[in-house]
């Protein structure tokens, strides 16, 4: 699996360093090409197919079920929820970067 990320937005940068750390046998982490910015999460499969969104959040979830050990604090049946809920507050966190901060992240408006 390979996960594009936006280089220049400060959540995705950690969101790679994290998965980086844990995951780095599981899932390889490339920056977007120049020029190109990130509108959603958007994951390759083995397969060469790209998902996006929620969609790619649940791939990862299924296909990678280690990335759920980072809410170890939850009970098994929450983790799955919580890392969709995580993909939620960070379109609203790069929104914010963007709107607030007048930090370009991606395509966010």
């Amino acid at each position: 699996m390979k996960l594009y990320f936006d280089s220049n937005c400060p959540l995705c940068n950690s969101f790679a360093k994290l998965l980086r750390k844990h995951l780095s046998e599981q899932i390889e982490m490339l920056e977007l090409p120049h020029g190109e910015t990130a509108k959603d999460f958007k994951l390759e499969m083995p397969s060469g197919e790209f998902l996006y969104g929620r969609e790619a959040i649940s791939a990862l979830e299924k296909e990678v079920p280690k990335v759920k050990d980072f809410f170890w604090m939850l009970p098994e049946s929450y983790k799955g929820p919580a890392l969709q809920g995580t993909y939620v507050l960070s379109k609203f966190w790069r929104k914010f970067f963007y709107f607030f901060r007048g930090r370009r992240c991606g395509e966010c408006e």
